[in-house]
């Protein structure tokens, strides 16, 4: 059909039935207005190239693309092929080249992809603490072994080898690095920019089953040779340690404390729940120990805090780090010191996050209701999802109490004597004055 079009006719067309119509405009040879069976109107700009060969690219849709718009855009498309271009090969190039810089993206730069689009989604973003803990893993495990290899040239056998050899050095460790490379190529397989699975259906159970749970509590015996230990270390280093064994707090909301969150006068450390495992927050008291280790390392007058500044941290702007080798130097301390005792070997298969099984077996002992040592713990996750609907009490009062309770255990075995070392928050001002 040919026909010189305007919006009052083009407004009063009818889809067909079934098939498609073409409309050709009488004012302008080439334009073609095609009409489907669902309703769509395209324009497209139908002409040969220099070679002969016939194209057509698209121009737009009606009526987004009204008729004015439309002849406009054909006279300079088919002009622009008159004079040797040829659109629509020009778009399969680029289509073809957008291919192959996805082929060729290594793994480090489609790991940054996916994080930033994980970190940033509107809908369910990462928490700061799981972004924290796949960067390092991506860090430690995949950028080192696959980082600079194009993602579209990795094979299965390289991500099932690549975790297989953590379950061999770090079994513990292996269930949590198969679900990071899970996700993550799951995220790349959506995108396109791997074309098939390159982990086996359902893998986890054979490459990375889940280890059995750690069991491993202190002793009060050994709660006080890893006190003494840290008499040797920097005022930092030696505050995270007891304010782990004191708050039985989870180490990255240690070493991230800041001075916004304290109230040194109140004996009270707010914990934000942005930076909870659970996104919930709560309230830690803090004993006379703790307050010494925290007057300690409280910044001056002179350095001009804001409430963002991180008390543990070599920067203002950073938590404490360097987990792994303060635990080393620890166990190096203890080591030396029972050696000259019966026993010389250090302190046997412990980690940081023992000291808050501890805590939480201690509470225990002591004879603190299940209940308000788990939300000493800041653990909602013994709960079942209908007592999580239903039950809103915050056990503030009781929290503070089973932490004081356990602190004042802790400050006996202790002695509760500070070191020499440790100061008041009062006097360390008046010395920095």
């Amino acid at each position: 059909m040919k026909r010189e079009l305007n919006d009052a006719w083009l407004r009063s067309v009818k889809p067909p039935a079934a098939g498609r119509i073409e409309i050709r405009d009488a004012e302008v040879s080439g334009l073609v207005l095609r009409v489907t069976p669902n309703g769509a109107m395209t324009w497209s700009a139908r002409t040969r190239t220099n070679d002969g060969k016939q194209t057509r690219p698209k121009l737009g849709s009606y009526p987004a693309m009204g008729i004015a718009a439309a002849r406009k855009a054909a006279r300079l498309a088919i002009g622009g092929i008159l004079g040797g271009a040829d659109p629509v090969k020009a778009k399969q190039e680029a289509r073809e080249a957008r291919r192959h810089r996805l082929a060729e993206a290594t793994v480090t730069e489609r790991l940054a992809d996916w994080q930033a689009t994980r970190t940033n989604n509107p809908e369910k973003p990462w928490s700061s603490r799981y972004a924290t803990e796949v960067e390092r893993i991506c860090q430690h495990d995949l950028r080192p072994r696959l980082g600079k290899r194009p993602l579209s040239d990795t094979t299965r056998v390289d991500w099932t080898s690549l975790v297989a050899d953590k379950r061999k050095s770090a079994p513990a460790m292996a269930a949590s690095l198969y679900r990071v490379v899970s996700s993550f190529l799951n995220h790349a397989e959506a995108e396109g920019w791997i074309a098939a699975p390159l982990l086996p259906r359902k893998g986890a159970a054979k490459l990375a089953p889940l280890v059995k749970p750690r069991a491993r509590v202190l002793s009060d015996a050994e709660l006080v040779e890893l006190w003494r230990a840290t008499e040797a270390e920097a005022p930092k280093a030696r505050a995270f340690v007891r304010l782990l064994i004191l708050t039985a707090a989870r180490e990255v909301e240690v070493a991230g404390m800041m001075t916004g969150e304290l109230n040194p006068a109140a004996g009270r450390w707010n914990l934000p729940g942005a930076r909870c495992k659970n996104g919930q927050g709560y309230t830690v008291p803090l004993g006379p120990l703790a307050l010494a280790e925290v007057a300690a390392v409280w910044p001056t007058p002179a350095d001009e805090p804001d409430d963002e500044w991180c008390l543990l941290g070599k920067m203002r702007d950073s938590g404490f780090s360097g987990f792994s080798r303060l635990k080393a130097r620890i166990d190096a301390t203890i080591a030396a010191g029972r050696a000259a005792g019966p026993d010389d070997t250090a302190m046997p298969g412990w980690r940081w996050h023992d000291l808050r099984r501890t805590a939480r077996t201690g509470m225990t002992k002591l004879g603190i209701r299940r209940d308000h040592a788990e939300a000493a713990i800041n653990h909602i996750s013994g709960m079942t999802k209908l007592e999580r609907t239903y039950e809103v009490y915050d056990f503030a009062d009781e929290i503070v109490a089973a932490l004081n309770h356990w602190q004042a255990h802790v400050a006996g075995l202790v002695s509760a004597q500070p070191t020499a070392e440790v100061v008041t928050l009062a006097g360390r001002r008046a010395r920095k004055a």
